[in-house]
């Protein structure tokens, strides 16, 4: 069983949760603020709320972080 790293929020609004990063993407007009979760290389989506991003984060951790199955191929 894995433990989940705890957020911990940075300057800027960003958020980091282990190895990913959700930050706010810039205001546009007449739109809300979206939130983009990233590893520093590559992109996992944008979202409509932190609250999103941050189970996406979550999401995305226990799957690199699941034990591998032996019997895969």
């Amino acid at each position: 069983m894995n433990i989940l790293p705890t957020p911990v929020e940075l300057n800027g609004g960003q958020i980091k949760f282990g190895a990913l990063f959700i930050r706010p993407l810039r205001k546009r007009d007449g739109l809300a603020r979206q939130y983009q979760v990233s590893d520093g290389e590559y992109s996992y989506g944008r979202f409509d709320s932190k609250q999103r991003a941050l189970s996406c984060a979550q999401q995305l951790y226990r799957r690199i972080h699941e034990p591998i199955d032996e019997d895969a191929t």
